[in-house]
């Protein structure tokens, strides 16, 4: 009997695992139906069934103490082959159900069931909505279609949960959900295949879109774009929306030139070819990998896919493909920021290295700029050019800084207890200068160790962004106040606009390597600088040149009437120890 019952395990197994039920919650509104269906047809008990290949789970009830039993105990497995109501008047006269456990238990025996199959639209029986007494009954022809609308009342709760996880709500195409389904079950056909992800809409332009014209106007466009790629496939291929404005399609190689061509023509046709009442910016990228089926893992798939998509979109080109190099890359950067919290938690893994800054009339040391260093358990010593970027683009930025502070403030009392009366410059993101309390915390840091604003400079970059920022150029302001030097950071690289000078409130200004490097064999280098160090002197700036490294580029400097230098050539960035050995020689 096992084996004709069982017969269509495989259909129905499937059927359950698309519709993503079989879980051990109960159903709270599965729950209310099999109430009103008790209270519909007047029995004691109602029951949501679903059949397995080896027990028979409960998703709802009504007065029933179990929430799963063994599949060859359960009355509901003959239900799945019954066409229509299968009524069983007295199970004890009835030789499928008379030795099962539940019909012979010693309290409240079952005596009387009903069953009605939950049937899919694709006509698997999957469970059965019964009602169960413990007398035996009749059950008329007209308690039979209650039950059986009832049934059809489950299954399209069901199914329609199903859709509703299974395909993007705004769009109606498959989601990411239904995507990873498909390239996990995807067992046959060809070998190799490549996944497409594409970018139809920048996801901060959708958002301020949302706040200007409203959702309803982006879901338009969101759907449009679905529509669109479609119609371009001619329905050949499954178009999935697997987040606001991504879309994805997955091909065999053999057809992937075309796909790939296809999608071109959507890149070049698709902004101007929706029917939107207002014009809308969109630029397509696309980003593909390849893969071979069956998949072992779908979602690693997807994340190369997803880098590749990334890489386009960041360097602003159409279409581009998985690069492993790339991807490492990223992957390393995110690694880092993960590894820099718990560095900043923990206190370990970084440090500070100071660089001693010169005068070049006296030639003496008269100031020191703090420099940030990670010796990384895996990647060993880490550029700051390579984490600290990562970490203005981030939350982390704040505290970041602010252990910069605690470290230069703290190294700056033992070195004033040294007789060393150096000041320390810090480098100063903008988004620091932007947040409301930065001011008032670097005051309790220099009060913590009895320091003055005199003791600490503050080196700040990014001058366009400073500009955007008004909550930083009052911080500035606010610290020039306070007694603060403030200095502009690596002027001349590219960024600095002479126009913006006296909008900042700064003392000093840093000429940057980029400048100074060339000097010894760059004429028309030598003449910049020179008129760039006159101009920031009639302006009243303290002029600073970094990247010294080299005596010709020293001399050079003192010729043009450089105010202060830093570089190899001087002194490399040193600990804390050699910068004392190098103030106190006496002292080693």
């Amino acid at each position: 009997m096992l084996s004709s019952t069982r017969q269509d395990d495989q259909p129905r197994l499937q059927a359950l695992k698309d519709l993503q039920i079989l879980d051990a919650s109960q159903d709270e509104i599965l729950n209310k139906i099999t109430v009103l269906t008790c209270k519909l047809l007047d029995m004691p008990t109602c029951l949501v069934t679903l059949i397995t290949d080896e027990k028979q789970c409960i998703k709802a009830k009504t007065n029933f103490p179990l929430d799963e039993t063994a599949r060859d105990d359960a009355f509901c497995q003959h239900t799945l082959h019954h066409q229509g109501v299968l009524v069983c008047p007295d199970t004890w006269l009835d030789a499928r159900f008379r030795d099962l456990p539940l019909a012979r238990q010693a309290e409240q025996p079952l005596r009387f069931y009903a069953g009605a199959p939950l049937t899919t639209d694709q006509g698997v029986a999957i469970g059965s909505l019964c009602v169960i007494d413990y007398q035996p009954r009749t059950f008329s022809e007209a308690q039979c279609r209650t039950l059986q609308e009832m049934a059809a009342v489950v299954m399209a709760l069901l199914q329609s949960r199903s859709a509703v996880g299974l395909v993007d709500a705004v769009t109606g195409l498959p989601n990411r959900q239904r995507l990873i389904a498909d390239l996990h079950e995807a067992q046959c056909g060809p070998r190799d295949c490549v996944l497409f992800l594409i970018d139809g809409i920048d996801i901060t332009y959708a958002y301020e879109m949302g706040r200007s014209l409203g959702m309803p106007m982006v879901e338009r466009v969101l759907c449009e774009l679905g529509d669109a790629l479609h119609r371009a496939f001619c329905g050949r291929e499954k178009i999935y929306c697997i987040a606001t404005g991504r879309f994805a399609l997955w091909v065999p190689q053999a057809r992937s030139e075309a796909a790939l061509q296809t999608l071109m023509q959507c890149a070049e046709s698709l902004p101007g070819g929706l029917s939107l009442p207002v014009p809308i910016r969109l630029e397509m990228h696309i980003g593909y990998t390849g893969f071979s089926v069956p998949v072992e893992a779908p979602q690693q798939v997807l994340r190369k896919a997803l880098s590749a998509l990334h890489d386009a979109a960041e360097q602003d080109v159409v279409l581009l493909p998985y690069r492993q190099e790339s991807d490492e890359a990223q992957r390393r950067a995110f690694r880092l920021l993960s590894d820099l919290v718990e560095c900043l938690d923990r206190d370990t893994g970084l440090y500070l290295m100071y660089q001693p800054k010169f005068d070049l009339l006296s030639g003496e040391a008269v100031g020191a700029e703090a420099l940030l260093r990670w010796q990384h358990p895996m990647f060993g010593a880490v550029s700051p050019g390579q984490f600290v970027p990562l970490a203005e683009n981030t939350t982390l930025i704040r505290p970041l800084t602010q252990w910069v502070i605690a470290q230069a403030t703290r190294q700056l009392r033992q070195w004033r207890n040294q007789g060393i009366m150096l000041p320390v410059a810090i480098n100063v993101a903008v988004s620091n200068f932007a947040e409301p309390d930065f001011v008032e915390r670097l005051m309790v840091q220099l009060d913590a160790h009895g320091l003055t604003p005199a003791d600490l400079e503050i080196e700040c970059l990014e001058t366009q962004k400073l500009l955007g920022s008004p909550a930083a150029m009052a911080c500035l302001r606010r610290l020039r106040e306070a007694g603060f030097v403030l200095a502009l950071d690596d002027f001349g690289n590219g960024h600095s606009n002479l126009t913006y000078l006296k909008r900042i409130p700064v003392e000093v200004i840093k000429l940057d390597q980029s400048l100074i490097r060339p000097l010894h064999y760059d004429a028309d280098c030598r003449i910049i600088v020179e008129q760039v160090i006159g101009m920031l002197h009639r302006l009243n700036y303290v002029v600073v040149a970094e990247g010294v490294e080299d005596a010709a580029t020293l001399d050079w400097l003192r010729r043009a009437r450089c105010d202060r230098v830093q570089g190899f050539h001087l002194a490399r960035p040193m600990l804390p120890e050699a910068l004392s050995a190098l103030m106190l020689p006496e002292a080693v």
